[in-house]
């Protein structure tokens, strides 16, 4: 009888074998006890007999789909961490899931098994953790001498618990859950108050040569160094996240996107001074491109989906201008915005 891990219990629900097949080899190796379905309807009869720590679930199947399969364990249990699997990277997809209850998502083909199993490693995390600030509640029912110092306990938890949920594990910045709550809530803030807000969105060029040719640890250590030179350049009152794969977000409230051309510079120039190693001998260079987007106070009010994309726009522009630079879209409000959403 072969002995169970104790890292955690997968689930892995997808209507593609060879995509179950794949995932759970890759969890299984990583010491993870993985069991899997090939239908939502499959997957309610296995979490019905089996403990499970995690839901790894594709979004479109035949039958049921992953969103009413999410409804279904939400009603069996709250706190499931249930981690969406899709092909349709969507604002909308995405929105939708993380609405639905999802801890997180993550984008086919899962070709990156570091990421995979780092998000995996911070669901456990995450429910293992809940699973103790649910026994520490229950103890708590019957000590009522310990209250003090259990709610002390229960305090850095839950603050645990609320870092866990905002961070990227990789590059510890924000994750884009986080950061799409940002978002919304700076642009309330602007609109209200007819201030100026910019957002950049960020690229690294050319990185899946450096996965390709120096494996995917020296693509982790470029995220790190790239996270850390984008860090160092922000100010304090600006919002940094990992957006996702090797896309980066920053907001920067109160700042017309004149004045965050200069933040964008700094940025690009910063990481384009930088090398880090590859090898042990081997250094190489990194170089990003930027996408800046924003309004100036008094104009009119924007939502978070025409910032983020406007932003996105402008980075790819700056791509299929040659990369290593950055492209300002028109201010929200000014004579050149229609011109730029044409083209």
């Amino acid at each position: 009888m072969p002995i169970l891990s104790d890292k955690g219990h997968i689930l892995v629900v997808d209507d593609e074998e060879a995509i179950v097949t794949i995932v759970r080899d890759v969890l299984t190796r990583a010491g993870y006890n993985t069991l899997a379905a090939l239908s939502a309807e499959e997957a309610l009869d296995v979490y019905s007999l089996n403990p499970v720590d995690v839901v790894l679930t594709d979004v479109r199947m035949g039958g049921m789909d992953g969103f009413e399969l999410m409804r279904h364990l939400k009603l069996l249990d709250k706190d499931l961490n249930i981690i969406v699997m899709t092909g349709y990277d969507s604002y909308d997809t995405v929105l939708q899931a993380l609405q639905s209850g999802a801890y997180d998502y993550m984008q086919k083909p899962l070709d990156n098994h570091t990421e995979l199993l780092a998000t995996i490693d911070r669901a456990c995390s995450n429910a293992r953790l809940v699973k103790e600030n649910a026994k520490l509640i229950k103890e708590l029912a019957g000590s009522h001498a310990k209250l003090s110092e259990a709610n002390r306990s229960l305090v850095e938890v839950n603050h645990r618990l609320k870092k866990m949920a905002s961070t990227d594990s990789l590059t510890l910045l924000y994750n884009r859950r986080y950061f799409d709550q940002v978002v919304k809530r700076e642009l309330s803030r602007r609109n209200r108050y007819n201030l100026a807000l910019s957002m950049v969105m960020l690229d690294i060029d050319n990185f899946k040569e450096i996965n390709d040719t120096y494996g995917h640890e020296a693509g982790d250590d470029a995220l790190k160094k790239v996270a850390e030179v984008i860090s160092n350049s922000a100010r304090t009152s600006d919002i940094v996240a990992r957006y996702g794969g090797e896309e980066f977000g920053v907001v920067l409230p109160q700042t017309e996107p004149v004045n965050a051309l200069i933040f964008a510079e700094r940025t690009r120039a910063a990481i384009e001074s930088e090398s880090f190693y590859v090898t042990n001998e081997e250094q190489i260079k990194l170089t990003v491109s930027l996408g800046v987007a924003g309004a100036n106070p008094g104009t009119i009010a924007i939502d978070p989906k025409s910032l983020i994309t406007a932003a996105d726009k402008a980075l790819y522009a700056a791509k299929n201008e040659g990369r290593n630079r950055y492209v300002c879209a028109p201010p929200f409000g000014s004579d050149e915005e229609d011109h730029f959403k044409a083209a």
